[in-house]
Formats: structure tokens, sequence, C-alpha cells
């Protein structure tokens, strides 16, 4: 809503989008925050450092990652001089609701232009101003302001217009402690809900690792004799593949690799399955007869396919027999951040007639070998940082190279444990996601509960009322007088 246009239709006392308790006034959020004053760092400050405060500096409501910049290397939008208790809120997305109250600790912090800061007049309190900010309600009613496309953003001039729901200092003050404290046993709530999250990750690397050294079904062997011994299971893919690479080479396990249960034997990757490096992307593919779909490192996730952004590029019928996916061909990402490096997901014929691009690995399991039981030794591996130690890292980018990835070691039970193994794995992380899922769920419910306390502070209903408190209107009126006498003095000088 906008305050002026409220205010004129109301002889000049903005009415707003809900009662206000007695005391409070409805005011234009512009006419309760102070000047902020600018600078040209490469000229006020030449070789002194600043901080420099841009839009990525913010994480959880504080500023985190403030740069200490030399004033002559101040990039073009480190403008702003920013001072404690301000509150600087991202005109940029603000659905991202990127805002944070700047608190101490930064010796000369200048924002970037791209922040619209609000710095609190004498009638509000930091924190009260910056909790209305942060609410549901606020943030509502900017996004339909925003413009363009390229980021979309709202100007100052569109925030300072809004409505204000001003009480009065000693009760913004209540107000401010009672979210505080409200704030602060829900922050308990979470941080349980975190730890809890690090202890199902925790229990989902052990559920891995059981699965693929034979822990998971050690009650399933006791139980069960196999009818053949993964010797004989190797020996007959060796005959059958045998110009497998590690294969022709006598491919032998390192000796420091862990003991496998009885029935169980390592081999190669390439013995277990076909890996194919996927085709180049090339400007002369862009277009052409032939155009197919293709997957690529954006698509894969861990043991899931992300297919929102599919992406097309010409595949001749040659190159199509090569790079074509087929159901049970699992994807790994050959090129990716260190942990992430090998991430594998596996394609189950959703797009027809795609391929993949030469960022991604595909493994396509041999007779013998259980697809959903290599998907589960793949992410094992990924988990355990068994791909990042296998792989070459430039730049902070990790790549598992073809020829590096089919002769790592290869967990092999007989196919009957296999299915056991996924079997129970499948159960056991059906399990976890059903936690997940209440935590999920807990944690919307953290976040729906603290709008739910700002909706409150803001009606008045937070907070004890008392009529011994300075009305908002009449802290305004004193204010402006205030603000009026000493634009005289300034004058008379």
């Amino acid at each position: 809503m906008d305050a002026a246009a409220a205010m004129e239709d109301n002889g000049g006392a903005a009415e707003g989008p809900w009662a206000l308790p007695e005391g409070w006034c409805w005011i234009s959020l512009g006419e309760v925050l102070s000047p902020v004053s600018t600078t040209d760092p490469k000229r006020s400050l030449g070789q002194q450092t600043f901080n420099y405060i841009d839009l990525s500096a913010l994480e959880d409501g504080r500023v985190t990652d403030a740069q200490l910049i030399v004033g002559n290397e101040a990039p073009s939008r480190a403008r702003q001089m920013v001072q404690t208790g301000d509150t600087l809120f991202s005109c940029v997305r603000v659905y991202l609701q990127n805002i944070a109250l700047l608190g101490d600790g930064l010796s000369n912090p200048i924002a970037s232009t791209a922040y619209c800061v609000m710095r609190p007049s004498a009638a509000i309190n930091p924190r009260y101003l910056n909790y209305f900010v942060r609410s549901r309600r606020f943030i509502e009613w900017m996004i339909p302001l925003q413009r363009g496309n390229s980021p979309p953003a709202v100007l100052d001039g569109d925030l300072k217009a809004q409505l204000f729901p001003l009480a009065p200092l000693a009760e913004q003050r209540r107000i401010v402690a009672r979210v505080d404290a409200m704030f602060a046993e829900i922050a308990e709530g979470e941080a349980a809900l975190a730890e809890a999250r690090k202890g199902l990750d925790i229990f989902r690397r052990a559920l891995l690792k059981a699965a693929v050294t034979g822990e998971l079904t050690r009650d399933w062997r006791a139980a069960n004799r196999p009818s053949e011994t993964s010797d004989k299971i190797l020996a007959r893919l060796r005959k059958r593949y045998p110009n497998a690479s590690p294969t022709r080479a006598g491919w032998e396990p390192k000796s420091d690799l862990p003991l496998l249960p009885e029935g169980w034997a390592w081999c190669a990757i390439e013995e277990a399955g076909e890996v194919q490096l996927g085709r180049q992307r090339a400007p002369q593919h862009h277009d052409g007869d032939h155009m197919r779909p293709y997957l690529r490192v954006a698509n894969v996730l861990e043991d899931r396919l992300d297919l929102s952004d599919v992406k097309s590029m010409n595949f001749t019928p040659a190159e199509f027999e090569t790079f074509a996916l087929q159901p049970g061909d699992i994807l790994l990402n050959e090129g990716q951040a260190p942990d992430l490096l090998g991430r594998p997901a596996m394609y189950q014929g959703e797009i027809t007639e795609c391929c993949f691009q030469k960022t991604l690995l595909r493994f396509r399991a041999k007779k013998g070998v259980l697809p959903d039981y290599a998907l589960i030794v793949f992410r094992y591996y990924m988990r355990s940082g068994r791909f990042k130690r296998e792989s070459r890292i430039t730049t902070n980018i990790g790549h598992l190279t073809q020829v590096r990835f089919v002769v790592m070691e290869f967990p092999l039970p007989s196919e009957a444990e296999q299915r056991a193994i996924v079997e129970l794995f499948r159960e056991d992380e059906a399990a976890v996601a059903d936690v997940l899922t209440v935590l999920d769920a807990e944690a919307a419910d953290s976040a729906r509960l603290r709008q739910s306390i700002l909706k409150a502070a803001f009606e008045g209903h937070l907070a004890s009322q008392d009529p011994a408190d300075e009305p908002a209107s009449a802290l305004l009126a004193r204010l402006v007088e205030t603000t009026a006498v000493r634009r005289v003095k300034r004058g008379a000088k």
C-alpha cells in the first residue's frame, strides 16, 4: 500500500491495512528514516581500506562476509556509508529476503547501492524496524513492485513509500524483547532439527557403507547359500567381455582394499559394466537434422534426475547409437566440485531418444550386475570421498576421468545377494526419507511460527500497552518540531 495515497485519502492521517492499538499510528516508512551519506572511496579513502558489503555478504540476517578492499580498488557500486543499527534491504529479488541488521565490528563499512539502507530515526528502535521489513506482509507488498527481469528489483522510493505501523517507543522496546525471546526459543528447536539432520546424514553414509561391505546382508548370508559364488560370476563376466581394458590387463585388486565377505569378489568397474564418456558439445552441434535431448551435469542429482531444463543438440544416427541412453543406465558427473564428484543417478527412460554430454560418464551394468546395486556403490563412493581421492582437481573443480574410473575397484556379491542388498537398502532409506519429511515439516512450522509472531507483534498483540507511554503521534510531532528548529538554526548560520 502506498502511504502517501492512504494519507491523502484520510485527511493526512494514514489509514492502514489493519487496525492499530490506541497510541499507535500509520506513517510512511521514509518519514521515520534518517538520511544516509554517500561517498566515492576512490577519492575519499585512496590507499585506506574499508569493508565492502555487497549482495553476497549477507547470511541469516547478518553481515558475515564483508570484503576488505583498498579505496582505490573500490567497485562502482560501493557508495553508501553505513553504520551500526542500519538495516540493509536488498532491492534485488526481494523474495529472497536478503536483509540484515548491521552490527558492530566493521571498520569503514560501505554498502552496495543495490541495498536500500534504512537508518532508523529517534522514533524507531532499530530491531523493531528490522523485524517489520522482514515480515511476510512487507515482502508481499514489495514483490509486485519489482521492475525488470534481469534481475527484478524495487527502488528505494518503493520501499520508503510503504506504510509503517509505528508503536510508542517504549512499546517498541517491549515488542523487540518479546520477539527476541520467542525467536531464541525457535532457534533452539531449529538447532535440534539441524543436529537431527546431521545424524540422518551420518546414518545414510553408514547405511551405504554397510550395503557395499556386506554388513547389511550379514543375516541374509547366514540364511541363504548362493547357488553361484562371485568368483564364478567374475570369471563368467571376464569370459563374456574379454575386451574390457582391465580384463585384458589382468586387473588385480590393490593390496590395501578391505576384506570382503565370503562369496564376494573385487573386480574393476569396467568389468562390472560398460563405461562411455558423453559426446562433446560444440557449435556445429547446435543445429541439424537429428536434434535430440541430452543430459548434462545440471540434470544429474544424487539418485535422481532433474529434467526441468533439458537441452538439445544434433546427434547423427551413428552418434545416437553410441550416446543413446537406455533404462537402467547410470550417469555420473565427470567434472564437479570435489565433494560432489561422481554424483550418480539412474536414467529410467523418462525422455525418449535421450543422449548425454561429455561432462557425464555412463555406466551400463553387465549381466550379473544389478543397476540398482551399482548405483548404491557409486553413491557410497561419492559420499565417502572415494571418487574425490581418484580425481584430478584444477581450480576447485574435480575431474573423474574415464581412464581412472574404469579401473577403480567394485565390490561384487552374487546376484541374489545384490537383490537382497537393494531391497534392505530401500527399506532403510525409505525410513530415512520419512524422518526427513517430518523434519522438513517441523522446519516449515518454525518459519510459519516466526511469521505468526511478527504478525502479532505489528498488530499490537504481542506486548502489553501502557497508557503512560508517549503516543507515537506525539513522538512524531516532537521529532518534527525538533528537526524544524535544527533547520532554522542551520539557516541562521
